[in-house]
Parts: structure tokens; C-alpha cells; sequence
């Protein structure tokens, strides 16, 4: 059974009240699971960087996920030497598939444009997210009835999350009823309710 958006906020709303005093006003419901993740030193140096003026809290965060004692100064003003871990080189099978994808939604758009927009960084996550799902039905456990029934969960808890976001956002709607892709909410995050 999937959790819905209510207990979904209800238990970010506990998770804020359990950390410290100094990050509270700070954190946002949905930044509330990340920061409550991160260790107690992380979020030490967290309520410093914001005392000094951090403004960019999802950055900050990720940082400290990867290095807990990450100083203030790189908190405020990341030094370029700081990556966070971001995937090697993404293959032209994943590029190609992208630049599909985008002129499936965009048909208007030339090939040269979807090839170009494939390669920007605007579109890293989907990018990212593509080469995983090459690596998803690459996976020799994907059959397993313990590894399909995680990745089915979440599956269907990014789909319900995205769909959210599109019916609280009525240009993302607009955008989509304009589009040649169709856009059917599941009716199953209802009868889960």
C-alpha cells in the first residue's frame, strides 16, 4: 500500500520536529527526510551555514550526505573541486534514447535541438535517470520477486510524487494537454487512500 500525500506530510512535519532547534524554521516539509538522514555533525554544520547566510539548502545537503564535515565556506560558495557524484560518461545509446524521448514530447522540435538539449545539463536528471533504467533491465536480479517488488514500489511512489506535482501545477498541465503525450493519472493512488 502506498503512503499517501497527507501521511506523507504528516510524518515530514514529525521528522522537522525532531531536529535541532537551529534548523527547524530553516528546513522545508520537503527537504524534512534529507536533513533528519543526514548525521548529527552534518546537521551541526548545516545550522552553521545557514546562521552565515545559506540560501541553497538541497545543495547543502547532498554535500554533507557525501562528506559530513564539509566546512561552511564550501557549503556557502561550492569550490568547482566539489562534485557531487554524478555518472560517467552516459552512453550514446542513453543520449540517442533521450533525444527520442524529447522529440516524442516535442515534435515540433528539430533533431538537431533534441540531440543538443540531450547533451544540456537543464535535462542531467533525466539523463541520469535513463542510463538507471538501462541498468535496471540490465540486472540479472530484476526477476527476483524481492528486487521487482522494490523497484515496482518505487516506481509507482516517483510516479505518484510526479503526478502531484502536475496536478498542483496548472501550466505543467496546460503543458501536457498541449503535448502529444498522454497524461492519465492512476486512479490506484485513490483506491490506496
Amino acid at each position: 500500500m502506498s503512503e499517501t500525500y497527507q501521511s506523507k506530510r504528516e510524518r515530514w512535519q514529525r521528522l522537522l520536529e525532531t531536529l535541532p532547534a537551529g534548523l527547524r524554521g530553516h528546513v522545508s516539509l520537503r527537504n524534512a527526510e534529507a536533513v533528519a538522514s543526514l548525521p548529527p555533525q552534518a546537521q551541526a554544520r548545516l545550522t552553521e551555514a545557514i546562521q552565515a547566510g545559506l540560501k541553497r539548502l538541497p545543495h547543502a545537503v547532498e554535500q554533507l550526505r557525501v562528506n559530513p564535515d564539509t566546512s561552511v565556506a564550501d557549503l556557502l560558495d561550492p569550490p568547482d573541486s566539489i562534485v557531487i557524484e554524478h555518472p560517467s560518461e552516459i552512453p550514446p545509446s542513453v543520449q540517442k534514447e533521450l533525444a527520442d524521448l524529447i522529440q516524442l514530447c516535442f515534435p515540433d522540435m528539430p533533431r538537431m535541438s533534441a540531440e543538443a538539449l540531450a547533451d544540456a545539463d537543464v535535462v542531467d536528471v533525466a539523463r541520469q535517470i535513463a542510463q538507471k533504467h538501462h541498468d535496471l533491465f540490465a540486472s540479472n536480479y530484476l526477476r527476483t520477486d524481492f528486487v521487482m517488488f522494490l523497484i515496482y514500489a518505487l516506481m509507482r511512489q516517483t510516479l505518484e510524487r510526479l503526478e502531484e506535482i502536475i496536478e498542483d501545477t496548472p501550466a505543467l498541465q496546460q503543458a501536457f494537454n498541449q503535448s502529444g503525450l498522454p497524461w492519465k493519472p492512476n486512479n490506484w493512488r485513490k483506491q490506496d487512500a
